[in-house]
């Protein structure tokens, strides 16, 4: 890397985010310091050039990992047979509880969010199930026109590294790349208490500036993305579907490290 791409305006922005994620996970939380308060100011006044509006009956789609059982009885000529089968959540089951005690890459404990994806492969793949999971999906719609914050509107994932060698790029524009990276990237469930405490500080902005809720990539869809709710009855239930996972397509590259024992 050159001097000029690491001090690129650009490359500030991402790394303006990434002492802030540093500060909120490891420093000061709930009083945040000086430089976390002035990269929030940065994020709440660019915010307008990230509105976007969903309008009302737009489709999209959740998951969730399980089924519900329904006692089904059959007849037969000397007996009746009562077996479960597997049927899908009912609309209830596809909601979060009011006082849902789960973590969320935009709610903390205790204040459940809406995550919805704007794809069926998007939604199920968010969950990431395992060989042979029963998984219901449901198709929900919003109940009214929604303002939200999209953290992709200049989404770069294909070319990454591109925006910090761009000199036209500005600070503005690497926090949100940095931004919506945050969002995007998948945490282990056990480092979720702690690795979602930056996009949950992030997503009470939004919420605290009158936002319904924000969009960002899904790195786990190549065409999806996802979308969270503030409000629990801003989109509604209209079906549900039962799947099962049969094969997982793993894809890797190689990252240049070589040891040879030999």
């Amino acid at each position: 890397m050159t001097t000029e791409f690491l001090l690129g305006p650009a490359w500030e922005g991402w790394e303006s985010y990434n002492l802030f994620e540093e500060s909120v996970q490891n420093e000061l939380r709930f009083v945040r310091s000086k430089s976390s308060e002035q990269f929030l100011n940065e994020v709440r006044a660019s915010c307008s050039s990230r509105k976007s509006s969903i309008p009302k009956d737009r489709k999209f789609w959740r998951a969730r990992l399980g089924c519900e059982y329904e006692d089904v009885t059959r007849d037969y000529p000397d007996i009746s047979v009562v077996t479960p089968e597997e049927r899908p959540y009912g609309r209830d089951g596809m909601k979060p509880i009011p006082n849902w005690q789960g973590e969320g890459r935009a709610n903390p404990r205790g204040i459940p969010a809406l995550y919805l994806a704007t794809t069926r492969d998007t939604a199920l793949a968010e969950v990431r199930p395992w060989i042979g999971a029963v998984i219901s999906v449901a198709e929900l719609v919003t109940e009214r026109e929604l303002n939200v914050i999209d953290c992709s509107k200049y989404d770069t994932r294909d070319s990454f590294l591109n925006i910090f060698d761009d000199n036209t790029k500005s600070r503005e524009d690497g926090i949100w790349v940095a931004i919506d990276r945050a969002f995007a990237t998948p945490v282990n469930k056990e480092d979720e208490a702690k690795g979602y405490i930056p996009t949950q500080v992030l997503a009470d902005l939004f919420k605290a500036e009158g936002y319904d809720g924000l969009v960002y990539k899904s790195l786990l869809s190549d065409n999806g993305f996802n979308l969270t709710l503030f409000n629990l009855s801003d989109a509604k239930v209209i079906s549900c579907d039962l799947f099962k996972l049969d094969s997982i397509d793993f894809k890797f590259n190689s990252m240049g490290a070589h040891v040879d024992f030999g």
